[in-house]
């Protein structure tokens, strides 16, 4: 768990390094997600969370995450067989728009509109209605712009808490948790830069932990003489954690114990760490890129944490929909 999470960091801060540039739009934290519990076909709530995706991308909302969600209903207002042959059907769908606050039960924006298709069959008619939701519509635009503000709202006042939570969550050695919320929220708001510094804060925390688990990892390689497997070990410590220079006198010391057939056949290993001092030398000489590093690689923590709709989310969705339909 520990180095796939190095290594998908690692990846994040790549850009960063190879261009040297920041990038500064506004990230509004919001996750696309269909309710699984909704009567709809595979392919049809495929097709709904494609364009609840549309929605996000298409209205400036730049990553998923953070406390709300965006989730839709659908519920068939019509349908009808036309007398003609081949029979052709004709399905009219309500399509109920929602962003949420599951954990505390709070609804920031709805809207609804309808869609309406005609097929060959009821269900292909159905999927060709979901798929002619626009997502640029003035109703749907206006439910996003609306959704922007209730959000912005709520983490501007929320800050101190938020920022308290991630360093609780991250105490307790929970630091894709930690990171998650303090990603949610928004660069535009006058307090963020508390939030930037524990976001830095708690990845340094991560990173370091890290770090002694690795360093541990190879001594206890090199007290069996298992160089190539100690290496292995440092490898994965992050060059941004302070524990890196450690680390790297570590490899040197291996290198000055193993005979040129060894550090031949380690060679690739040992050019990885020295490529990696290079960056954490570089980040040392270059504050901002470091920070900034650090904030990138969190945000994209936070996106993977939420990528997948878990069983706890889905069923607090459930409960949350169906009780304000009921």
């Amino acid at each position: 768990m520990i180095r796939k999470l190095l290594i998908y960091l690692t990846a994040c801060c790549a850009p960063w390094l190879l261009t040297g540039q920041t990038q500064q739009e506004e990230r509004i934290a919001i996750t696309p997600m269909v309710c699984d519990a909704l009567d709809l076909p595979p392919d049809a709530r495929a097709a709904l969370n494609q364009k609840l995706l549309q929605m996000t991308v298409q209205n400036g909302f730049g990553a998923t995450g953070g406390s709300f969600i965006l989730t839709a209903d659908i519920r068939t207002v019509d349908k009808q067989v036309t007398a003609t042959a081949p029979a052709q059907y004709i399905v009219e769908l309500e399509v109920s728009v929602y962003v949420v606050n599951l954990q505390e039960q709070l609804l920031a924006a709805e809207t609804s509109f309808v869609v309406k298709s005609i097929e060959s069959s009821e269900h292909k008619a159905m999927i060709r209605a979901i798929n002619r939701i626009n997502a640029r519509t003035p109703v749907v635009r206006q439910f996003m712009t609306s959704a922007r503000e209730k959000i912005v709202d709520y983490y501007a006042t929320r800050i101190p808490m938020i920022v308290a939570k991630a360093q609780s969550l991250a105490d307790r050695d929970d630091y894709e948790a930690a990171l998650a919320a303090l990603a949610a929220v928004p660069e535009s708001l006058d307090d963020y830069p508390m939030v930037a510094e524990k976001m830095t804060a708690v990845y340094t925390q991560m990173v370091d932990k890290f770090a002694t688990v690795s360093i541990q990892e190879a001594k206890s390689k090199i007290a069996l003489r298992d160089y190539e497997g100690a290496l292995d070990a440092l490898l994965y410590v992050d060059p941004s954690s302070t524990r890196f220079e450690e680390a790297a006198r570590m490899v040197d010391s291996i290198k000055g114990t193993i005979d040129a057939r060894e550090q031949a056949e380690m060679q690739v290993r040992l050019n990885q760490m020295e490529a990696q001092r290079e960056l954490a030398l570089k980040m040392h000489d270059d504050e901002v890129m470091l920070r900034r590093m650090q904030i990138e690689a969190s945000q994209k923590t936070a996106e993977k944490r939420a990528s997948g709709s878990d069983a706890a989310t889905q069923s607090a969705l459930k409960n949350w929909l169906f009780g304000k339909l009921n």
